[in-house]
């Protein structure tokens, strides 16, 4: 090292594979043994947010490792409290074990939000955290809340660059179901959109009355016209004798009929004895 900085070689690339990264870095910090190149940098991770890692990382480009101690959500418990900056840290998947054929680590993936659980905003910030396995986790003191001194953290973006989520300015995202009964009604019930002045009639109820009114401005001839009575036909005077049309029918003189009676069918009657 040379005034705080690394020097490495040049065309040197920083990816070690995942057992590389718990026999030879995370098995040697929690040991306490040194490290062939300190390339990784020592804080606590949960205290930034994940677009200022990269400033305080000792080494990336793309992606960044970090030693970082974890604690506990809850004193006597072994959940791990995942707060951090002004978000938090989800599991996401399965747990994988590292290391054959006895298993040395746990690679764990976890996605950044931004905001207040549950309901933060997803980002494209990605963890991958390794930490030892089979260790006693217990609480031991009342008040321990370390958790595990050291895991190993890779820290990367998927698209490939460093983008900052400001939690104030995304409200919080709330789950919301699709309106359907409300998606129903405007289909079923499209002129209750329509304003009073729309050619549509309208009628007025009242509960004191059985009569259904039709506003002045609807009505018409035929719908206030009343029906004619049965007693008035009798004064109309067709001028035809529906009997005319039987004078040539040999049936005729079986049917006997009044002369003087009114038939409107004399037309119809005159018509089917007259050749086409």
């Amino acid at each position: 090292m040379k005034g705080g900085e690394i020097e490495l070689p040049p065309g040197f690339r920083f990816h070690p594979t995942d057992d590389e990264l718990v026999n030879h870095y995370l098995c040697r910090k929690c040991a306490n043994q040194p490290l062939a190149v300190p390339i990784i940098a020592e804080i606590d991770l949960y205290k930034f947010d994940p677009w200022q890692l990269p400033g305080v990382a000792l080494y990336g480009e793309k992606e960044w490792y970090f030693f970082s101690p974890r604690d506990r959500k809850y004193p006597n418990g072994s959940r791990p409290n995942r707060a951090a900056g002004t978000g938090y840290w989800k599991a996401t998947g399965a747990d994988k074990p590292i290391g054959k054929p006895n298993t040395l680590g746990i690679k764990k993936a976890l996605v950044f939000y931004a905001g207040k659980a549950p309901r933060g905003i997803k980002t494209n910030w990605i963890m991958h955290e390794y930490r030892l396995a089979n260790v006693d986790r217990s609480a031991g003191k009342r008040n321990n809340l370390r958790l595990d001194d050291w895991v190993l953290c890779r820290i990367y973006n998927k698209k490939g660059r460093i983008e900052k989520h400001d939690s104030l300015s995304y409200p919080e995202a709330v789950e919301q179901k699709p309106n359907i009964l409300g998606s129903v009604h405007n289909m079923v019930r499209p002129v209750d959109h329509m304003e009073a002045s729309d050619s549509i009639p309208r009628l007025h109820t009242e509960s004191s009355s059985s009569d259904q009114v039709v506003s002045p401005e609807m009505r018409c001839e035929r719908e206030v016209q009343s029906h004619p009575k049965w007693e008035d036909l009798g004064s109309l005077d067709f001028q035809f004798n529906y009997l005319d049309g039987f004078q040539d029918d040999p049936f005729g003189s079986q049917v006997n009929f009044p002369v003087d009676q009114i038939s409107p069918f004399q037309d119809m009657f005159m018509l089917l004895h007259k050749p086409f």
